[in-house]
C-alpha cells in the first residue's frame, strides 16, 4: 500500500541521496552539533559563551572540566584512608601493635612531600614534572628508614652502612617472612617491607590524585599494594576483613568526591552517596569470609612453594639429662605461675636409631605463635596461661603446658653475656632472644640457646598460652593409628644381621597387649603392663639403647622415666603404633597459695623431671600416655601413673579392661553446642546465622535493581526486533511516548497520537521534534487505517526515535533517570504492559 499524499507533507529538506520513505525524516544530527535540538530546562543566562543556555554542549564541557585544586586536595583524605587500610592489612604478618608506629609515617610523609612539591611548582605558572617528586620520594624513604628503623646502625643518619643495610633488608624481607611462622618478629629487617610498600602506595596514589581527574584511578596503587599482606599473611592469625571494608568504603568515598556531580552540589552528593558507601562496606564485611586471603581459611599459601632453611637443633638429647636432674633433686630449674595439674613439656624426640632418641625438629623463626598441628582436632580444649621464669634450666628448649599456642614477652636472660652485657656476637642480649618453633612437634626454643648442660637462659621470663586438649576416650576408641616414619625401628645391625633385642621387644609387646582389638586399647594395656610389672627407681643406671632397654625389661625390671618412656615407645612401634618420647617435668611444688588447681607460683626442681611417650591417632593428634609408676613400689602393686590426670587414669583403665562398643557414640550435646557456637562466631564451615537476614535483603535489593534495569532494555529490544514492519513502527512510537513521560507527559493511555506529537514538539524542540506530527499521522494510519509500511519506513522511524531519545537523555539528569527507573510505579507499569505486542 502506498503512502497517502497528506502523510508526506513534512517540513525540511532531504538530501539527494535519501532513499527512505517519503514520510520519514532523515536522521537528525547528534545533540551538541550546530543543528541539535535545544534541551529541556531553563536557560542559563549567567554564561554568555558557547553552549549558553545549559545545552548539551555545556553539559559535555562540564563533564570534561578538570577537577579544581580544592577538590583534588579534599580527595587526599580517602586516599590516606585507602593507604592506611592497605598498611593495616599487614596485621596478620606482624600484629597491630608493631604497625602503629610504622604505618602513619609511611602514609603521611610521602603524601605531604608530593603535595607540597606540586603546589610549590604550580605557583611558578608551569606544569609540574613528575620526576622531581619520584626522586624526592625515594631519597626521603631512605632518610626516614635510616632515622627510624635502622637508627642503631648509622645513629639515625643515612650513612653508607645504614643505607646498605636497609636496602639489603628490603630485598631479603619477603623470603624471610615467608619462611617465618607468623606473626613475624618485629625487627627492622622485617618491618622494612611494609614501610616501603605503604610508602610507595602513598606516593603513587597522591600523585594520581593530584595530577589526574579519574574518579577511581588513585585507588589503584593501594589496592595493588594490598596484595602484599594478602599473600604474605595467608598463614597468619586474624582476618583482613576490616582492612578490606576500609578499602571499599574509602574507594567509594573517593569516587564520590571526584565525581562530576560532586562539583555541582557537594552536600547533595554526600547525602546521597554516604548511604551507598555504608551498604558497600556492609557487603564487603559480609562477603569477606568467602573471598580468598581475607579470612583464616585461605585456599592457597605461597609458603608451600618456598622452602625454608632446614635448621636442626645441635644439642644433646634432653632424655640423657633426665637421670642427671634426678641425681640433683634440689636443683631449681624454673618457676611457673599457672593452675596446678599440668605437666610441663620441654622437648619432643621422634627419631630412634637403636642407641638414642633424638629430635628431628626443623626449627623456624617465629614472632611467638605456634601453629596448630596439621590434621589434628583433639576436640574440646581448655585455655591455660603460664608465666615462666627460668633459673637453672640449661639448653635452648622452653617448657610449656602441652603444645603452646603462643609465647610472648620473652625478656631478660644472660644469653651468653660478658661483663659489659654484650653477647659473644656483639649484639644486645635482648636482640639475640629470638624465638624458634618446631611446627611439627609444637615445641619452642630460643635462638640463642646452646647445648644441653649450658646455662644460657638463666633469668629469662616469658608467658605461654596453651589450649590443652580434654580427650574424649570414646572417640579415641574408634581412632586409627597412621603409619609412617613414627613407626620405624632399626631391625638389623651394621652387618645386616637381625637384632635379637628387636624380637624380644616384639614378643613382650604382644604379650602385654594380648586380646586388644583397637590401637587405643593396645596403648593403654601396654602402659598398664609396664606400670604393674616394673619398679620406679630414680637411682637406676641411665641409658635407653636397645641393650639398656632389653636389660630393663628382662633382668633389671627397675628404672627411671627414661627407661619406661623409651621402652613403651619402642614396644609400641613394634606393634605398628606411631610413637615419640617427650621430655618435661611434673607440675612442681606450690610456693604461694597455689593449692590444688588454683593459680599460684610453683617451683620446679630436678626431682620433677619426667619423660613420657605419646601415640598419634588419626584426626586427633598426639595423645600422651604414662607408663611410669608414680612412686617406688616394692610389692609391684598397681600404683598411680606419674603425671596422668585422675579422670584420664580411670578412663584408660576402663578402656584396657572392656571391649570397644560395636556402635560409635552419638555426638554429645556439648559438642553440638560447640558446633553451633563455632557457626555463630564464623569459625565453622558456614556463615554466621545473623548474616543471612541482611544478606538476603542485599540480594533482594540487587535482584530488584538488576530486574529494573533489564526490563526497559528487554522491551526496547522486542519492539525494535519485531518481524512485522508495522509493529516496528508502533514500537518506535511507544518508545518515544515512554521517553516523553520522563519530561512531563502524563503516564496515561488517554492521549491521542496528535496530542503526544504536540507535547513533544513543544518540550523537545529542534529538528527531531518537527517530525513528530508526521510520524503520529503514520502511526494512526498503521494502527487504525490498516496501512502496511515497508522495512525502510520502520528503520527510519527507529532512527527518528533514537534522535528523540538522545535529546531526552541529555536533558534529564542521570540521578532523576535512575530514581524513576527504580521507582516501583515504573516497574509495575512495565509489568502491566509486558504482554503487549511490540
Amino acid at each position: 500500500m502506498s503512502i497517502s499524499p497528506r502523510a508526506t507533507a513534512l517540513p525540511g529538506q532531504r538530501p539527494a541521496t535519501y532513499d527512505g520513505p517519503s514520510w520519514a525524516p532523515p536522521r537528525p544530527a547528534a545533540p551538541g552539533s550546530a543543528s541539535s535540538p535545544r534541551p529541556v530546562g531553563p536557560p542559563d543566562s549567567s554564561d554568555g559563551g558557547p553552549g549558553a543556555g545549559g545545552g548539551p554542549a555545556t553539559s559535555a564541557a562540564s563533564a570534561r572540566r578538570p577537577l579544581s585544586r580544592a577538590r583534588r586536595l579534599w580527595s587526599l583524605l580517602p586516599v590516606a584512608g585507602l593507604v592506611a587500610s592497605c598498611g593495616l592489612g599487614f596485621h596478620r604478618v606482624f600484629g597491630t601493635g608493631a604497625l602503629v608506629p610504622v604505618v602513619p609515617v609511611a602514609v603521611l610523609v610521602p603524601m605531604a612531600l608530593s603535595t607540597g612539591l606540586l603546589l610549590l611548582q604550580s605557583r611558578k605558572g608551569r606544569p609540574a614534572p613528575l620526576w622531581p617528586s619520584l626522586v624526592l620520594g625515594a631519597v626521603a624513604w631512605l632518610v626516614v628508614a635510616c632515622a627510624t628503623l635502622f637508627r642503631s646502625t648509622g645513629g639515625g643518619l643515612p650513612t653508607g652502612g645504614a643505607v646498605a643495610e636497609s636496602w639489603s633488608a628490603l630485598l631479603d624481607s619477603p623470603h624471610a617472612i615467608l619462611t617465618t611462622i607468623l606473626p613475624a618478629p618485629t625487627g627492622p629487617d622485617f618491618l622494612v617491607l611494609p614501610h616501603a610498600v605503604v610508602w610507595l602506595a602513598s606516593l603513587t596514589a597522591t600523585e594520581l590524585a593530584l595530577r589526574t581527574r579519574g574518579p577511581l584511578l588513585p585507588a589503584l596503587p593501594p589496592v595493588l599494594a594490598f596484595g602484599f599482606p594478602l599473600v604474605l599473611g595467608a598463614d597468619g592469625p586474624g582476618t583482613n576483613r576490616p582492612a578490606a571494608v576500609g578499602l571499599v568504603a574509602c574507594a567509594a568515598l573517593l569516587v564520590l568526591l571526584r565525581s562530576p556531580s560532586a562539583r555541582r552540589s557537594a552536600v547533595r552528593t554526600l547525602a546521597g552517596g554516604l548511604p551507598v558507601i555504608a551498604v558497600l562496606a556492609l557487603a564487603a564485611a559480609l562477603l569477606g569470609p568467602r573471598l580468598p586471603g581475607l579470612d583464616t581459611r585461605e585456599p592457597y599459601d605461597l609458603r608451600h612453594q618456598v622452602k625454608p632453611p632446614t635448621v636442626h637443633p645441635q644439642s644433646t638429647s634432653p632424655l640423657d639429662q633426665v637421670p642427671a636432674w634426678l641425681q640433683r633433686p634440689e636443683t631449681r630449674l624454673f618457676t611457673v605461675r599457672a593452675p596446678g595439674g599440668h605437666n610441663w613439656r620441654l622437648a619432643v624426640l621422634d627419631r630412634y636409631d637403636g642407641v638414642k632418641w633424638t629430635s628431628g625438629a626443623e626449627l623456624a623463626r617465629s614472632g611467638g605463635r605456634v601453629p596448630p598441628e596439621p590434621g589434628a582436632d583433639p576436640g574440646r580444649t581448655r585455655r591455660v596461661e603460664q608465666k615462666f621464669t627460668l633459673q637453672g634450666l640449661p639448653g635452648m628448649w622452653l617448657p610449656a603446658a602441652d603444645r603452646p599456642a603462643s609465647v610472648t614477652s620473652v625478656r631478660g636472660g644472660k644469653a651468653g653475656q660478658d661483663k659489659n652485657g654484650q653477647t659473644k656476637d656483639g649484639k644486645d642480649a635482648k636482640d639475640s632472644e629470638n624465638l624458634v618453633v618446631d611446627p611439627a612437634g609444637g615445641v619452642v626454643a630460643t635462638g640463642a640457646g646452646g647445648a644441653t648442660g649450658t646455662e644460657v637462659n638463666s633469668g629469662l621470663s616469658y608467658t605461654a598460652v596453651s589450649q590443652e586438649p580434654v580427650y574424649d576416650v570414646k572417640r579415641l576408641q574408634y581412632a586409627a593409628a597412621p603409619g609412617g616414619r613414627y613407626t620405624s625401628l632399626p631391625r638389623t645391625d651394621a652387618a645386616g644381621k637381625p637384632i635379637a633385642s628387636f624380637k624380644t621387644f616384639t614378643k613382650l609387646a604382644a604379650t602385654a597387649t594380648a586380646g586388644s582389638s583397637y590401637p587405643y586399647q593396645q596403648a593403654t594395656r601396654l602402659a598398664a603392663w609396664l606400670r604393674e610389672r616394673y619398679r620406679y627407681d630414680p637411682k637406676s643406671v641411665p641409658g635407653h639403647a636397645y641393650r639398656n632397654l632389653e636389660f630393663f625389661l628382662t633382668t633389671g625390671k627397675h628404672g627411671t622415666s627414661e627407661q619406661f618412656a623409651a621402652a613403651f615407645a619402642v614396644m609400641a612401634r613394634s606393634l605398628g603404633l606411631p610413637t615419640r618420647v617427650t621430655v618435661g617435668f611434673r607440675p612442681g611444688e606450690a610456693k604461694d597459695g597455689g593449692k590444688g588447681k588454683a593459680a599460684g607460683t610453683r617451683q620446679v626442681t630436678g626431682r620433677d623431671a619426667l619423660a613420657w611417650p605419646e601415640v598419634r591417632f588419626k584426626g586427633i593428634g598426639w595423645v600422651p600416655f604414662y607408663p611410669t609408676p608414680g612412686q617406688a613400689s616394692k610389692d609391684r602393686s598397681s600404683v598411680p601413673p606419674a603425671g596422668q590426670p585422675k579422670k584420664r587414669e580411670k578412663a584408660d583403665r576402663d578402656a584396657a579392661e572392656q571391649p570397644r562398643p560395636s556402635v560409635p557414640p552419638k555426638q554429645k550435646d556439648s559438642d553440638k553446642k560447640s558446633d553451633s557456637q563455632d557457626a555463630a562466631s564464623g569459625t565453622g564451615g558456614g556463615l554466621p546465622a545473623w548474616v543471612y537476614a541482611p544478606l538476603a535483603v542485599l540480594l533482594l535489593a540487587a535482584a530488584y535493581c538488576l530486574f529494573a534495569a533489564w526490563m526497559p532494555y528487554r522491551r526496547r529490544s522486542r519492539r525494535r526486533g519485531a518481524r512485522d514492519p508495522g509493529q516496528r513502527v508502533l514500537g518506535a512510537w511507544r518508545q518515544i511516548v515512554d521517553r516523553l513521560t520522563e519530561i512531563g507527559l502524563p503516564a496515561t493511555a488517554a492521549h491521542t497520537a496528535t496530542e503526544v506529537a504536540a507535547f513533544g514538539t513543544e518540550r523537545v524542540g529542534g529538528v527531531g521534534s518537527d517530525q513528530l506530527p508526521a510520524l503520529a499521522r503514520l502511526v494512526n494510519e498503521v494502527d487504525y487505517g490498516g496501512r502496511v509500511p515497508d522495512s525502510a519506513a520502520a528503520d527510519a522511524a527507529w532512527r527518528h526515535c533514537d534522535a528523540v531519545e538522545e535529546v531526552v537523555l541529555r536533558s534529564v539528569p542521570r540521578r532523576a533517570r535512575v530514581r524513576r527507573a527504580l521507582h516501583p510505579r515504573t516497574l509495575l507499569r512495565q509489568l502491566r504492559h509486558r504482554g503487549e505486542s511490540p
